[in-house]
């Protein structure tokens, strides 16, 4: 089931993620069904797409966060199928990730990322955008894969409680994940070169082979949650391949596992 949550908290810079579920399906016209990695067709899968979730945009960060992951509980209800979500910013992560959690009780959480996420507070929000991994870390097994930047006082955080993994050595992604998985997608994940139409771009990022890796490796998991996340198509044009990056990004999630 995909579930599209256009929603960006007034925290965010370089607004404009909240356009990201309209371009990404317009754009998703751009690329084939087929995916050469994993040798299957979207025409193979079955999905059904519902659409936009209606939220409130309060000037209170947390509170709709609150809002949204009471809405996504009467939704997320069943096992059989896996969820699909896309944003919006990254602070919806925190309301899908809860959702599930509802769900499944051991539900791992892997973060692809440039940023930490591990703000306490931040502009006074507990649940923003950079706020997800430390929100959801406190009561949960995280690991982080691609993260190359942070504040001095997120660093003793985010290496004392986070399962981080280079790069250079996503193999080690076998050591730690066991069960039900939820993977989360921030677009600044990747390179700039590959990926710049993002708010917050950090250079020396992954490449679309890494992220195949990353889905092989999980392949065998259950992968019950899924996000992408902090695209900008207001930073994106003329060339939108940003937006059609992220749509790819969705077609080899949904045919990575059977």
């Amino acid at each position: 089931m995909i579930i599209s949550i256009p929603y960006e908290g007034y925290v965010n810079s370089r607004l404009g993620t909240f356009y990201a579920p309209k371009f990404i399906r317009t754009y998703s016209e751009c690329i084939e069904t087929y995916s050469n990695y994993f040798n299957r067709s979207l025409e193979e899968v079955d999905y059904f797409d519902i659409g936009d979730i209606k939220i409130s945009h309060s000037l209170n960060n947390d509170e709709t966060i609150g809002e949204l992951y009471n809405t996504l509980k009467s939704i997320v209800v069943s096992k059989e199928k896996r969820y699909i979500f896309i944003g919006g910013d990254h602070s919806i992560t925190i309301a899908c990730f809860w959702a599930l959690k509802s769900l499944y009780k051991n539900l791992i959480y892997i973060h692809l990322d440039a940023h930490a996420d591990c703000h306490n507070l931040y502009c006074g929000q507990k649940y923003s955008h950079a706020s997800v991994l430390r929100r959801i870390s406190e009561e949960n097994v995280c690991i982080s894969v691609g993260v190359r930047t942070w504040d001095d006082f997120e660093k003793s955080y985010f290496f004392s409680r986070i399962i981080n993994i280079e790069l250079n050595n996503l193999d080690k992604l076998l050591d730690y994940v066991r069960g039900y998985v939820y993977l989360s997608v921030d677009m600044d994940f990747f390179d700039p070169s590959i990926s710049c139409a993002v708010s917050n771009p950090n250079s020396n990022g992954a490449t679309f082979q890494d992220y195949i890796k990353i889905l092989n490796i999980l392949s065998n998991e259950r992968v019950v949650g899924f996000d992408v996340v902090e695209l900008n198509p207001l930073l994106d044009y003329p060339s939108f391949k940003t937006t059609i990056l992220a749509a790819e990004v969705i077609r080899e999630f949904m045919l990575s596992s059977r």
